[in-house]
């Protein structure tokens, strides 16, 4: 008789082979009908289905941690496969969405399943949804138009059903709107408050889409291109060597729909127009000073995040005064007061490299000896043994 933690084993095994096969079938590689069909029965699956169609679920999350999205996603799965009709099949694809293989006859019942997820685990749940396919083996094709249907929370928003046969087609963009963008500069010039500049990102953003949706690349390219453009133009005199352009470009790209765009877009002007008060000057010294003392005392921990909070500011407007005033940006400042406190505890301390790393706010050893070698022009370890010299 087999013992409990083997069976245990066992039905481990079961479900990753089942998983493994679905994301095979979804990918095109299984040809003949007769053989999926085959396969499903002997994997304890569900072997017939009506017009099979394929829907993928995606729960709206924040968490980063791939292996935390990964056990999250396996207990998705077994929450619906356990509640689910017989005809359907539950399992998660290689880019770790929850897949839904169904009789095209059951598709009403999308909707039921979008609010049980949402209500056990708490978050919104986009549905992308393909169109029906006379076999199995040609589910592949269904699985793709899902992936295009989802694609299209960027202007649907979160928390849709979404039918591939409802996608609008998407238009090129031509040419950079260059008079758009001087509307939204003379917007912004004129703005008495935030409200005033929130609309007037809302407008570019509304004349820009007035024929139509725009092809989602391009809609990500011109709001970089915007970004970039906009601060050399309003900050012309201030020898600002784009402070936000890391830290704002990268996190566009990462957004999911427009709307996060807009706000994004929206917290960035707020920022440009406060540095290009003229009265708010001496108010920005004493931010900036306040910022540095933080920094000074926080040193191990400290983030443009976390100094923003501090001096109640969004993070964008924080590494634009930041870089405006000091002629430096906040992370390398904040590298520069790490690497003088690592030497300090180099020359009277005898902890490890390692330790000092963690002391001052790295928690790769690696990455410190490169950044300090990089500032000092010495390893750690030739600082050390050089007497601080």
């Amino acid at each position: 008789m087999l013992s409990k933690g083997l069976l245990y084993e066992d039905d481990v095994i079961l479900a990753w082979m089942r998983n493994r096969y679905l994301q095979e079938l979804v990918s095109g590689g299984r040809q003949k009908n007769a053989n999926v069909k085959e396969s499903l029965s002997r994997l304890n699956l569900h072997p017939y289905f009506t017009y099979p169609a394929i829907a993928l679920l995606e729960p709206v999350s924040t968490a980063a941690d791939d292996r935390g999205k990964m056990l999250r996603m396996e207990e998705m799965r077994d929450y619906v496969q356990q509640r689910a009709s017989l005809d359907h099949v539950v399992f998660i694809d290689d880019r770790h969405r929850l897949a839904l293989l169904f009789s095209w006859v059951s598709a009403k019942h999308l909707e039921a399943v979008q609010t049980m997820l949402g209500d056990r685990f708490g978050l919104p749940v986009n549905v992308g949804v393909g169109k029906p396919c006379s076999q199995l083996c040609d589910v592949h094709h269904s699985y793709r138009q899902a992936e295009g249907a989802l694609q299209n929370k960027f202007y649907r928003g979160t928390g849709h059903i979404i039918q591939y046969g409802e996608l609008p087609r998407y238009a090129a963009l031509g040419d950079y709107p260059a008079d758009m963008e001087k509307e939204l500069h003379d917007a912004l010039k004129a703005a008495d408050s935030d409200a005033d500049v929130e609309e007037a990102v809302e407008a570019f953003y509304r004349a820009l889409l007035e024929q139509g949706p725009i092809d989602i690349k391009a809609m990500y390219e011109l709001t970089a291109r915007l970004l970039i453009g906009s601060e050399k133009k309003l900050l012309p005199g201030a020898n600002y060597d784009s402070a936000c352009k890391k830290f704002e470009i990268m996190s566009i790209v990462n957004m999911q729909t427009l709307q996060e765009i807009k706000a994004c877009v929206s917290r960035f002007f707020i920022g440009v127009r406060g540095a290009m008060q003229p009265d708010q000057k001496e108010s920005h010294r004493s931010i900036i000073k306040k910022t540095i003392q933080y920094m000074e005392q926080e040193y191990q921990a400290a983030s443009l995040q976390s100094a923003a909070q501090k001096v109640y500011m969004t993070p964008t407007y924080l590494s634009l005064l930041f870089k405006l005033n000091t002629g430096t940006t906040f992370i390398e400042h904040l590298t520069r007061i790490r690497i003088q406190k690592a030497k300090e505890l180099l020359d009277s301390t005898h902890y490890k490299n390692y330790e000092v790393a963690e002391q001052v706010g790295y928690q790769d050893p690696r990455y410190f000896s490169q950044i300090f070698k990089r500032k000092v022009g010495l390893s750690p370890t030739e600082y050390r043994e050089l007497g601080g010299k």
